[in-house]
């Protein structure tokens, strides 16, 4: 059973996006899926679903719910959602001792339950981030093929290697996603060869796809609004090498 965190310090480069698609694909594949929004925004349980959220990783890691209580079954896969009240959980969390283990004492009581747990991060190195890293064993991070994102991402990989090495050394990076590879730009091609050349731990990109920008209208995953696009197709492709199918 794997626990895999979605990480970037930069916004926009489908982290969220990401994490939605492979948790759905993951399905598609038979496999039971749990994802976790760890991110206050709450995009990815806002891509999810349209019930009324009565308990969230608010309530969770404040320890004002247990984990089954905060658990959405929906058709796909199963959710711990995030609302905005989680910004407040961090001036909380901050004066608690073990803070950063909330997250991994809470999923050991339901991990058996499931093949993959997968945790959206905010795009910061916050106390939810943290928690997501120590409840982890592996880590995927979404990195945009342009110039700003190769940069940031050599930052994030450094500005992580204190957490890991003090909070869960045992945690693997299991690859660098590429995202956005945009066939119609030159400059795009390049930096996805770079990144294969500087990193031996690359996935297949996945294509900019209009597809993937309207997640969250219908409420619907890419496999079920167009298992046929090349969204469905590269995710799906993601999914099988982390199952590997």
């Amino acid at each position: 059973m794997k626990i895999i965190s979605f990480l970037n310090f930069k916004g926009g480069v489908g982290k969220t996006t990401s994490t939605h698609c492979i948790g759905a694909a993951l399905s598609e594949l038979g496999k039971k899926v749990l994802l976790v929004d760890m991110d206050p925004q709450g995009t990815l349980s806002f891509f999810s679903t349209e019930e009324i959220i009565n308990k969230s990783t608010f309530d969770l890691l404040l320890r004002k719910a247990g984990v089954t209580d905060c658990i959405m079954k929906l058709e796909e896969f199963d959710l711990i959602p995030s609302t905005i009240d989680l910004t407040v959980a961090e001036l909380q969390l901050n004066i608690t001792y073990n803070k950063e283990y909330r997250l991994k004492n809470s999923l050991s009581e339901i991990k058996e339950n499931y093949d993959y747990i997968l945790i959206d991060c905010p795009p910061s190195l916050s106390i939810f981030t943290l928690n997501s890293l120590v409840a982890s064993t592996d880590l995927i991070i979404p990195c945009e093929c342009e110039l700003a994102s190769m940069d940031g991402l050599n930052l994030l990989l450094k500005s992580l290697e204190d957490a890991i090495n003090e909070l869960n050394p045992t945690l693997n990076i299991l690859g660098i996603l590429p995202t956005k590879l945009d066939g119609r730009k030159k400059i795009s091609g390049e930096i996805y060869e770079v990144l294969k050349e500087s990193h031996p731990n690359i996935f297949p990109a996945i294509r900019i796809n209009s597809k993937l920008s309207e997640l969250g209208i219908e409420k619907k995953s890419i496999f079920k609004s167009d298992k046929n696009s090349k969204g469905a197709k590269d995710y799906l492709d993601i999914a099988k090498v982390i199952a590997n199918v």
